[in-house]
């Protein structure tokens, strides 16, 4: 099974930048035009070391919120990655994998390990229908989504048609939204092909609807968290260099 674990930051000291940067400001007297846009430039970078580590360590604490949902759904659902060709797996509940599908007509909704989401229309018959479109109804409202399709003959026509992103998030909030309505399904092409959800299949797509919102957010805190980390290095690298040039200008002068 593939989970996420993460250990919590440690207590990071948010002001030592200020309190070294106030402490230099206190010992200066009489400074000229350039060690001022030192001073200044040291007291900017500090202010934006404190926002860095506030924003790693805030995010932190939010992801590991989530971390224990995400695991809470994916335990529902299969992990399959292409590594040779894929840079992201594709989470796929177990009840809607092609396996347990074969030779029926189902939807089926995965979503990647960056929160992306995909809605597969599978179509199986005896005579193609050229299907391009799914169409989901619950009493007078409906929502519908187009994709591109692929086909093959085995025993029969499969046809897949591929809805991505938004196109697939409104279909599975759809459902979400009606699940306790009965949903009629429509494959739309040259001819088409009605059937209806099962109550269970609409719960793993909502499920997956749910993780994929999960996934999101994780990978978004993720980033924001490597990003502010860069930033905080960056930072006190040259907050160092400052003071280090600071202390030997002073020893220049004594």
């Amino acid at each position: 099974m593939h989970t996420y674990t993460r250990k919590h930051s440690t207590t990071i000291l948010l002001f030592f930048g200020l309190l070294t940067v106030m402490a230099a400001a206190a010992s200066c007297s009489g400074e000229n035009a350039a060690d001022k846009m030192r001073r200044e430039k040291m007291a900017a970078d500090s202010l934006s070391l404190i926002r860095a580590k506030q924003t790693a360590v805030y995010s932190d604490s939010i992801l590991n919120t989530l971390l224990p949902k995400a695991d809470s759904l994916i335990k529902f659902f299969s992990y399959e990655k292409q590594e040779n060709y894929e840079d992201h797996g594709y989470y796929t509940h177990r009840l809607l994998t092609t396996q347990k599908n074969t030779q029926r007509q189902f939807l089926q909704a995965q979503t990647d390990d960056r929160g992306a989401l995909i809605v597969q229309s599978y179509y199986y018959g005896a005579k193609p229908i050229d299907h391009t479109a799914v169409r989901l109804e619950a009493g007078e409202v409906y929502a519908e989504a187009e994709g591109s399709r692929h086909s093959f003959e085995a025993e029969g026509v499969h046809e897949i048609v591929s809805i991505r992103d938004e196109d697939a998030k409104r279909l599975l909030e759809f459902v979400a939204t009606h699940l306790q309505e009965r949903i009629k399904v429509t494959a739309h092409g040259k001819q088409k092909a009605v059937y209806y959800l099962q109550n269970n299949e609409k719960e793993a797509l909502r499920q997956t609807l749910e993780l994929s919102l999960v996934m999101t957010d994780i990978a978004t805190l993720e980033n924001t968290i490597r990003v502010s980390n860069r930033q905080a290095e960056t930072l006190e690298r040259r907050l160092n260099k400052a003071r280090e040039r600071q202390i030997s200008d002073n020893n220049q002068n004594k």
